[in-house]
C-alpha cells in the first residue's frame, strides 16, 4: 500500500508502558504493516508489539484507514508487498476490508482474514462453535429488534447484544418480555439474543499469544456493580484445552476467548481476534514472535500470479 502508511522507527517514542526487549536475531528483517484504526491509536496494544518488532530490527509501517486514502491497487505490485499485514480494528471498521484485499492477492495476514470474519460475526461464531463441540449458549439472530419478541419465554432472562459488537459494549440483560418492549437498542445493526447463564458474577478471559495461553479474571458487563479483583490467574488444563480447541476450530493464531463458569461447566461467551491481552506478562514479546513466525511462513510460499491477458485479445481472436 505504497504512500499510505506511516513508518514506525526505533526513534519513535513509545508510551510509558511500552518496553523494548531483546529479540531473536535475523539476517533478513521482516517488513510488516499494522492496520490500526483510530480507536486503538493511543493504546498500548498493539503499539507495544510494533515497537518491540522495531527494536528487534524489523520494519513496521502503520496504516491508519480512517485518515488516509489507501491505494489498494498497489497491492498487486511485488515491490510494495509486506511480509505480513496485522489488523487491530473495531468489528465494523474499514480495516478488515484492507486486510482482505491483501489476502485476496495471496499476501500473509495476521490473523487469517477468514478466521477474523468467522469470529466477528457472532451468529456465525455461535454456529461454528457448537458444530465443533465447543460449549456455547443457545443463540438467536435478529436483523430487527422487534423479532426478539419471538424468543421463547422460558429462555428469560435474556442477554441481548450487537451481532458485530466489541469491547463489551451495548450488552443488555433483559429479565422479562415486558422489559424487552422497553429496551432501547440500535436497529441499524443486527442483534443476537442468548439465555442468561447464572454465574459467579465475573468473566474469565483466555488469551492465546500464539506462544502460550493465559487466563484473567475480568469484570462482567452484566454485573457492573459486583466487586471483582481483576487479575491474571493460573490456567487449568480444562481451560487451556478449551482455548486451543477454539483456535483450531476458527483458524486463529492470536485471539481471546471469554468464558464463564456455570452449573453445567465452562461456557464460551465470545471470541475475539487480537484482544487487549491486559495483564499478560511479556505479551508484546510473545505476540511479536508469533507475528514474525507467521510472516516468515508467508514469505516461503509467494503467490504465483498468471500473466494478464486482456479480454479484447480473446474477442479479436474470435472475430
Amino acid at each position: 500500500m505504497s504512500g499510505t502508511a506511516g513508518r514506525l522507527t526505533s526513534s519513535s517514542r513509545p508510551t510509558a508502558l511500552m518496553r523494548t526487549v531483546p529479540g531473536p536475531s535475523h539476517s533478513d528483517p521482516a517488513r510488516l504493516c499494522f492496520i490500526v484504526e483510530e480507536r486503538y491509536e493511543g493504546d498500548v496494544m498493539p503499539a507495544s508489539v510494533a515497537h518491540t518488532l522495531v527494536g528487534w530490527g524489523h520494519e513496521v509501517d502503520v496504516l491508519r484507514p480512517h485518515s488516509v486514502l489507501t491505494d489498494v491497487s498497489s497491492l498487486v505490485l511485488d515491490e510494495n508487498a509486506y511480509d505480513a499485514y496485522v489488523l487491530k480494528t473495531v468489528s465494523s471498521g474499514p480495516g478488515l476490508t484492507l486486510l482482505e484485499a491483501a489476502a485476496a492477492v495471496g499476501l500473509r495476514t495476521v490473523n487469517d482474514h477468514r478466521a477474523i470474519r468467522l469470529a466477528r460475526d457472532k451468529a456465525v461464531a455461535a454456529c461454528l462453535a457448537r458444530a465443533a463441540g465447543i460449549p456455547f449458549p443457545t443463540t438467536y439472530f435478529a436483523p430487527r429488534s422487534v423479532l426478539l419478541s419471538q424468543v421463547p419465554r422460558d429462555h428469560y432472562p435474556l442477554v441481548v447484544k450487537p451481532n458485530n459488537g466489541s469491547s463489551c459494549e451495548q450488552i443488555h440483560r433483559v429479565e422479562t418480555p415486558r422489559d424487552l418492549e422497553r429496551l432501547e437498542v440500535d436497529d441499524a445493526g443486527h442483534l443476537i439474543a442468548q439465555p442468561y447463564l447464572p454465574n459467579p458474577g465475573y468473566d474469565v478471559k483466555l488469551y492465546n499469544t500464539g506462544c502460550e495461553v493465559f487466563a484473567a479474571i475480568r469484570q462482567s458487563p452484566l454485573h457492573p456493580g459486583s466487586p471483582v479483583h481483576e487479575r491474571v490467574v493460573p490456567v487449568p488444563a480444562e481451560l487451556r484445552d478449551l482455548a486451543t480447541t477454539v483456535g483450531r476450530a476458527f483458524g486463529l493464531d492470536i485471539y481471546g476467548v471469554d468464558v464463564v463458569q456455570t452449573r453445567h461447566g465452562w461456557m464460551v461467551l465470545d471470541i475475539n481476534d487480537f484482544p487487549s491481552f491486559g495483564g499478560v506478562p511479556d505479551a508484546a514479546e510473545q505476540l511479536a514472535r508469533t507475528i514474525v513466525r507467521l510472516a516468515r511462513r508467508g514469505v516461503a510460499a509467494p503467490l504465483r500470479r498468471p500473466p494478464f491477458t486482456a479480454h479484447t485479445d480473446t474477442l479479436e481472436a474470435s472475430a
